[in-house]
């Protein structure tokens, strides 16, 4: 398990004006969640940023150090402008390294399932978390599914997902994580359609194209009339 270290500090004023101008400061608005209370802190958005590429797709606890003073915690949300991708606003839990604790990690395929190799299956992670519950000193970075027996048409569910030790599944046994699906079959395309532009006067005739023949029994379209003189 990655345990990292971000330093935030505290924050008095609270809304929408405060959070605006911390933003354009370069820091992000952030609450920490726990059994101190709720705390409202700033981050700064550099160093946000590079905790997040440390961290990557991985679960991880954060030694956070917030004015000085020390904590244990789990990022627990986080929001990010859609165009420019900073950071808005997070939601950080402080975590008790005493205490049973229940967290979404990320699940990882291993292996490469028989469905996939032999039968050309494609395969498809249907949960991409799985809710665990455990002492913090056991908290796994992914929770990691072994595929390679699985066919084509079958499924794992999260109560036939081996446990790290020390770990249960709190959440429901039938849910689906896994599943191996049968290549669907490419589409014929379909054959172009030719419009053709209605005479007026005429509903339901066709105007043949630039230079080709008339059909059978169809009258010979009308000459042009010739230009006015100027």
């Amino acid at each position: 398990m990655k345990q990292l270290t971000l330093n935030v500090t505290s924050r008095a004023l609270h809304g929408r004006g405060p959070a605006r101008r911390l933003r354009a400061d370069g820091s992000i608005p952030a609450i920490i969640y726990g059994k101190s209370g709720n705390q409202s802190v700033a981050v700064a958005q550099e160093a946000f940023r590079d905790l997040m590429r440390a961290k990557g797709n991985a679960a991880s606890l954060i030694d956070l150090n917030v004015d000085g003073k020390k904590m244990l915690s789990l990022i627990k949300e986080f929001q990010r402008h859609p165009i420019t991708q900073k950071f808005l606003h997070i939601d950080i839990m402080e975590i008790d390294p005493n205490s049973p604790m229940t967290a979404a990690i990320p699940v990882r395929a291993i292996g490469e399932a028989h469905g996939v190799k032999t039968d050309g299956g494609t395969l498809a992670i249907v949960s991409q978390t799985i809710n665990v519950r455990c002492l913090p000193k056991d908290l796994p970075e992914f929770i990691e599914i072994d595929v390679t027996e699985l066919k084509v048409n079958e499924s794992i569910h999260v109560g036939e997902v081996k446990a790290p030790k020390g770990i249960t599944f709190p959440g429901d046994p039938k849910r689906v994580v896994v599943v191996c699906s049968e290549m669907a079959e490419e589409e014929a395309a379909p054959e172009p359609v030719v419009s053709a532009a209605v005479v007026p006067g005429a509903e339901g005739a066709a105007v043949p194209a630039a230079g080709a023949a008339p059909a059978a029994g169809a009258a010979p379209a009308a000459a042009a009339a010739p230009a006015a003189k100027k």
